[in-house]
């Protein structure tokens, strides 16, 4: 072999070594990617947040001891979460806590595991109600749920499955095997 012809093979060589490298680069480009897909682009600890709607009122509070966004599904998770739900005249007027809850882009609000919806209301007939799991649309406050509903009021409480609720109207309606048990004390 000549030297021009060495010079040409060794640098086909060098340049399917680069090629291949490069492709490699493009394999962990493309893997890292994928795992950044499933990272928050944001997370915090301890937080509390106040949302207000366009007169400036405020319309709830979210406090929770982690709460982690993700941009590809615009969707907030939030571990121990307590929410404030503030009415037309701006008093507290529910306060719901859950051990997880996700908050997705179309302001549906998802509570797992040990939902309670306290009334805050000092006249109201309805004063509680708890279930496993339950749905809260933040633009109507519209609450349900499937699973099994245990609900308490003024000198009653009641028991069943599922769940229709209207935080505005403050009502509760649950959907299936009714069971009501009266309390003529007062507690």
């Amino acid at each position: 072999m000549n030297k021009k012809n060495l010079i040409c093979f060794l640098l086909l060589i060098v340049v399917i070594g680069v090629y291949y490298n490069y492709q490699k680069g493009d394999d962990v480009v493309s893997k890292s990617t994928q795992n950044i897909s499933d990272k928050p682009n944001y997370q915090s600890d301890e937080m509390l947040t106040n949302i207000y709607d366009l007169s400036g009122e405020l319309i709830y509070k979210i406090e929770s001891s982690n709460i982690r966004h993700f941009d590809d599904s615009d969707n907030t998770e939030f571990d121990l979460p307590n929410f404030t739900f503030y009415d037309q005249v701006h008093l507290a007027a529910w306060h719901i806590k859950a051990k997880k809850a996700i908050l997705t882009s179309d302001k549906l609000l998802y509570l797992y595991h040990d939902v309670q919806l306290d009334n805050l209301t000092k006249e109201a007939q309805l004063k509680q109600v708890k279930t496993d799991n339950a749905v809260i649309d933040l633009t109507s406050q519209l609450v349900t749920s499937k699973d099994p509903v245990i609900v308490n009021g003024v000198g009653f409480y009641s028991t069943g499955i599922g769940l229709a609720g209207d935080l505005h109207a403050k009502t509760a309606n649950i959907l299936e095997n009714v069971k009501t048990y009266y309390n003529t004390e007062a507690k």
